[in-house]
């Protein structure tokens, strides 16, 4: 296990981050009183994907059948400037109605 206070761990976070990827544990010290660790993530104590299958299993949710992204069509995504107009259009719809 290794100790490293906040400041080193900001500094040198992805370094630490290799640690817990080879299986160590980083413990987080504040003015050297332990406050957090971090360790390699466990599949098996993922409670999400447990409470999931747990649901599935007795009918409360039914799953996806697969997993895909969401594809926004081009004509719906807008440019800076669009985005700027839209803000700036309903502050002042806002500020209009608040008055």
């Amino acid at each position: 296990m290794k100790a490293v206070g906040i400041k080193d761990l900001k500094n040198n976070l992805s370094s630490f981050l290799d640690f817990v990827r080879s299986g160590e544990t980083v413990l987080i010290l504040d003015r050297n009183q332990p406050i957090a660790e971090i360790k390699k993530f466990d599949q098996k104590s993922d409670l999400t994907k447990q409470y999931l299958e747990e649901a599935a299993n007795a009918n409360s949710i039914i799953p996806a059948k697969t997993l895909k992204g969401i594809n926004i069509p081009k004509s719906i995504l807008l440019s800076t400037g669009a985005k700027t107009r839209i803000s700036t259009a309903w502050r002042e719809a806002y500020r209009a109605d608040r008055d």
